[in-house]
């Protein structure tokens, strides 16, 4: 018999909440139609979908009118990203998540100008002090917390950067939402994207916020989401993104208990396995607690990896976006000091992930699993 699952990926999807599931079977109940028809079962889901928008809002201090339902995190990025003046100068870092790393790689591919911030010892994005000598930036987009080391911006230098060249701050929300407090009006950004699937929704629904009167140019053509995005609504991602919301104080209040058993994670696997790193760790007050990078000696990731799974263990090598490739993490090799050993251990880094879900028990098997795959790894060479 298979022992349980365990599940250390929330950082690419959380779990399906209870509360999130049985709005989904109320509304699926319910014979909801399109929210764009007059009678009356669109207008039901025209109602259900304009409740998820206020819950979404009240959960990132927003206005309902502010929020534009998206297919997730990527295409609220890209909305985000679209429509920059193609002479606009625009800066990120070098440790985005590869959806706006492939944003900004085409755009420079194009001919636009793309200029680059580097990164501190913990994987955070550094703000740069000044830029004026090569020209003006139009457009800044930076992550709030990193997906691979779960690493916190400082979103006030970004903030007064873009203030000092009245420039439009994009940013990258995905993790941060019921990991800590979030507040786009606070963060001065003029755009923010987020996702459902991070903290317990529905996958394939997202979100944008654009503050009222920043200008937005739709993706796809149509009358739906106020011109923004159009397209026949996804009412039952809506009311799923919507109900996690409601429930994302939720996940701020286990946060505490979910760093103790990052933390308990660490430890054990640091006292079972010789030669294991912890990549990017970085002061509690920087960071989400609930993410833990780690290295080790000798053994290639991606085998690691594939070889937990068989043994019922779900942990990730980056991004889950760019998983199936065998690159090493970006953004571990754009950490200060980039060498061979740090090649090395990008390239024999997992990341491991918890949520409010995640139990003692299974943080125990993990570190026995891990330990016990590894040492068979190294003798097989």
């Amino acid at each position: 018999m298979r022992a349980p699952l365990v599940y250390l990926d929330h950082n690419a999807a959380a779990p399906l909440l209870p509360a999130v599931r049985a709005a989904l079977s109320e509304a699926l109940d319910a014979g909801l139609g399109n929210p764009s028809s007059v009678h009356w079962a669109g207008q039901r889901a025209r109602a259900a979908v304009e409740r998820a928008r206020e819950q979404v809002a009240a959960a990132i201090g927003a206005r309902p009118e502010e929020i534009v339902f998206t297919s997730g995190a990527t295409e609220a990025n890209a909305l985000a990203w679209h429509g920059v003046a193609a002479d606009a100068a625009v800066l990120t870092s070098r440790v985005e998540h590869p959806s706006v790393m492939a944003l900004a790689r085409r755009r420079r591919e194009s001919g636009c100008v793309v200029r680059w911030a580097g990164a501190d010892t913990h994987g955070a994005p550094v703000a740069p002090q000044s830029l004026d000598a090569q020209g003006p930036v139009a457009f800044l987009s930076v992550i709030a917390a990193n997906n691979e080391l779960g690493v916190l911006t400082d979103l006030a230098a970004w903030r007064a950067l873009a203030a000092a060249w009245g420039a439009r701050l994009h940013i990258d929300a995905t993790q941060a939402l019921g990991r800590v407090q979030v507040d786009v009006r606070a963060w001065g950004a003029a755009t923010a994207a987020f996702s459902a699937a991070k903290v317990g929704g529905p996958a394939g629904t997202g979100a944008l916020y654009v503050r009222t009167g920043v200008p937005l140019e739709p993706l796809i053509i149509g009358h739906q989401e106020g011109g923004r995005r159009g397209g026949s609504e996804n009412v039952l991602g809506m009311v799923g993104f919507g109900a996690a919301c409601a429930h994302a104080a939720d996940r701020l209040a286990a946060a505490a208990s979910v760093r103790q058993l990052r933390d308990r994670l660490w430890a054990g696997l640091r006292a079972a396995v010789p030669g294991c790193d912890r990549n990017g760790a970085a002061p509690p007050v920087v960071e989400t607690g609930q993410t833990l990078n780690v290295s080790f000696a000798d053994v290639d990731g991606s085998r690691l990896q594939r070889a937990l799974d068989v043994e019922g263990v779900c942990v990730a090598t980056g991004a889950a976006c760019a998983s199936g490739t065998v690159e090493p993490s970006h953004v571990l090799l754009a950490l200060p000091g980039v060498g061979a050993d740090v090649a090395r251990r990008a390239r024999s880094a997992i990341r491991l992930s918890l949520g409010l879900e995640t139990t003692p028990a299974e943080v125990e098997r993990a570190v026995e699993v891990i330990a016990l795959v590894v040492k068979r790894m190294r003798a097989q060479g």
